[in-house]
This record gives C-alpha cells, sequence and structure tokens, in this order.
C-alpha cells in the first residue's frame, strides 16, 4: 500500500511539473471516467467453472497531444480484478483490488468528425491494495505488484469545451501474481495471472 500511494504521489508530482509549461501550448488535457470492469483472472488450476467477476472501476488521466491524431495519456485507475464461483451450496467471490498506472500511446482514426474513433495500447503496473476471498484477506499470499499491457479501442465527442470520450479495453497481466513461497505446501507451479474487461465514460477539461 506504502508503494502505491509513493507511486501515484510520484506522478501527480512529474505531471504537475511537466503540465506546467506544456499547459501554456495548449498540449495538455485532463479528464475523468468511470464504468465497470468484467474480470476473470487465469489460474493455473482453473476448471472452468468459474464465472466473471463484474465491478466498478474509475480514474484519472492526463492526455499529452505529440501531434492531431497522435498523444500519450498517462492514468490512475481504481481497478478489481478477481472471478466467482459456486460451492456447497454459496457463491464465493475473489477480488483484488489494484491501484493501476498504465501509460498508453493513443492514436485517433481520423483528424475531425462529430464521433472520432481512437485506438491505444500500453504497459500497465498495477499494486495491490487488497485481496480477499470470501470476505477474508489473503493479501500476503500474493505480490504487491503486477505488469502488464492495457489495449482497446473507444471513441470521442465534442461537449461544448470538453470531450466525451468512450473506452473498451482489455488488461492482460503478464506475471505471475500468485507468490507460492508464502504458503506451506503449496504447489511450486501454481500461477494466477490478471485478465479483465473495461467499459468506462468519461470527460476531458
Amino acid at each position: 500500500m506504502k508503494k502505491a500511494i509513493l507511486a501515484s504521489v510520484a506522478f501527480l508530482v512529474i505531471a504537475g511539473l511537466v503540465a506546467a509549461p506544456a499547459a501554456a501550448a495548449g498540449k495538455w488535457n485532463f479528464g475523468l471516467k468511470g464504468g465497470v470492469s468484467i474480470s476473470n483472472n487465469a489460474w493455473s488450476d482453473d476448471d472452468g467453472t468459474e464465472k466473471n467477476l463484474v465491478m466498478p472501476t474509475f480514474g484519472g488521466f492526463a492526455v499529452f497531444n505529440l501531434s492531431p491524431t497522435l498523444a500519450i495519456q498517462p492514468e490512475i485507475n481504481y481497478l478489481v480484478t478477481g472471478e466467482e464461483w459456486s460451492g456447497m451450496g454459496e457463491t464465493l467471490k475473489e477480488k483484488f483490488t489494484y491501484l493501476q498506472i498504465p501509460i498508453l500511446l493513443k492514436a485517433k482514426l481520423m483528424k475531425e468528425g462529430k464521433f472520432i474513433p481512437v485506438v491505444f495500447v500500453g504497459p500497465a503496473v498495477s499494486f495491490l491494495m487488497s485481496m480477499t476471498e470470501g470476505g477474508t484477506s489473503y493479501k500476503e499470499f500474493f505480490h504487491d505488484t503486477d505488469f502488464g499491457i492495457d489495449f482497446g479501442l473507444g471513441g470521442e465527442m465534442g461537449a461544448g469545451k470538453m470531450k466525451v470520450v468512450f473506452d473498451a479495453r482489455y488488461y492482460l497481466g503478464l506475471t505471475n501474481a500468485y507468490n507460492p513461497q508464502v504458503v506451506i505446501e503449496a504447489p511450486s507451479d501454481l500461477s494466477m495471472k490478471n485478465r479483465a474487461f473495461s467499459l468506462t465514460v468519461g470527460l476531458v477539461f
């Protein structure tokens, strides 16, 4: 949790320092967004009966416009991944709560129009804030950080001096979030990788 807070503060400080001179040139924009995440994390011992976990997601972002059609978009997002399954007459939910920081390369597919489609891709680092299963915490059994790739598509619409943005993306975790060294007699080859699809709507100022 301390790492997540420090990373967030560092991100905001750097963004603020860079944005100050760039804002005068009209290159920076900032935005807020919210929506839902639909996840089904990939455990190496999944049997296929697991169901999607649907949770709220939200965040803030900055857009540094490199050209009329190309931009870099750093973000700070609240993201919950996991899965749910039924057993012994009850439904259990596994929830991983992350503070996620992607750095996206964003390309507009057209320069002008009422609706401008965009595509984006970039690396993401996630800091684990909590992990619960059936209401019990198991955070110590998992790594504090997760690394992966965010990619997807979306669109922009003008709304006066602001823009409405739509975003559909997939987070592909590339590292094993599970830490078998913490669990006594745990299988050494057991692994879990984060998988999440997100739908959000936001405003760019």
